[in-house]
């Protein structure tokens, strides 16, 4: 059964203390604005095949618009359980530069790079504890780099930086910022839904994201602006 944010003191108090069960209902598993792509072709092949290299190559592809890019990494789903998704898109990454994962650095990362691997690792792990090569922290020892050791946000806030007027970017980080702010528990849930629309607010018009595609992040997301009192809201 979904579980929406609208939710009396005594659910509340269940959920919160059942992360499980929390976390199938959050801003990153409940928002799949992947389904207002369903007609581009790269997102038909991500839900048939899955993650390999084409897509892999789609991902870092400097032609592919960034919202598509976004809708493929949403299309290809969350896991339940932490995955390596996103270490192999690293790998592939370093393939492509003839380096070492352990060499790659946050500057030699484009945009849509940064953008595909935050957005991935986030949805590799949900709860937002782990970086980038965090299954590998035995083999590679010491030797972890600079983008291995790269949670999803720092990733995230890394394309922004390279991207500052690209509204799709700042959408998905602001997607994984209310993520984070959910995790911190019931008193910071009006943050998720400052996070999400104070980006909108900031690019009123130049969103290059399809409008469903937005509005289906906001049908789940306005639900908790119920936890926002009058100041607290932007308008």
């Amino acid at each position: 059964m979904k579980i929406t944010p609208l939710l009396t003191p005594v659910v509340v108090c269940c959920i919160v203390t059942a992360a499980p069960v929390a976390l199938a209902d959050s801003p990153l598993t409940s928002t799949p604005f992947a389904k207002a792509y369903k007609d581009v072709d790269l997102i038909t092949y991500a839900s048939v095949y899955g993650l390999d290299d084409k897509v892999f190559r789609n991902l870092s592809n400097p032609d592919i618009t960034h919202d598509v890019r976004a809708a493929i990494i949403n299309q290809l789903g969350f896991s339940v359980e932490p995955s390596q998704r996103a270490n192999q898109y690293l790998e592939y990454i370093a393939r492509s530069r003839s380096q070492q994962p352990s060499a790659i650095t946050l500057e030699m990362l484009t945009a849509a790079e940064a953008l595909a691997l935050g957005y991935l690792l986030a949805m590799d792990d949900p709860t937002l504890g782990d970086t980038v090569a965090a299954a590998n922290r035995s083999r590679w020892g010491r030797s972890l780099g600079q983008v291995q050791q790269a949670n999803a946000l720092l990733l995230l806030d890394a394309a922004v930086v390279k991207d500052p007027e690209d509204f799709s970017i700042a959408f998905i980080r602001s997607l994984v910022r209310a993520q984070k702010s959910l995790r911190a528990g019931i008193g910071n849930w009006c943050a998720v839904y400052q996070n999400v629309f104070s980006v909108l607010k900031d690019f009123p018009r130049q969103r290059n994201m399809r409008p469903e595609a937005i509005d289906m992040v906001n049908d789940y997301i306005r639900g908790y602006r119920n936890y926002c009192n009058s100041r607290s809201i932007s308008r």
